[in-house]
């Protein structure tokens, strides 16, 4: 993994462990520009690295700039993002 994606890894994590605390449901949304704005290269860093996560099959792309995330695959998610760091 290249150093630019590496480098937004912290942010994604605290954002996918906040999110679980805090809300109902058995869906976990991750939205890019809830974590980045309107940073372009933190929102390609985010992308790929949400893309990962897909082709594991931890997550799904819901749409444009959003992906969900079953409530039941949070800890191998979470897993997943701190050995990548």
């Amino acid at each position: 993994m290249r150093r630019k994606i590496r480098q937004y890894l912290p942010a994604l994590l605290l954002y996918v462990q906040r999110r679980v605390g805090g809300e109902r449901g058995f869906l976990v949304a991750v939205r890019t520009r809830d974590i980045c704005g309107v940073n372009r290269r933190c929102g390609m860093a985010v992308h790929s690295l949400m893309m990962r996560l897909v082709e594991k099959g931890l997550a799904r792309r819901f749409k444009k700039g959003t992906y969900i995330i079953e409530r039941r695959a949070v800890e191998e998610v979470l897993t997943a993002l701190r050995e990548w760091i």
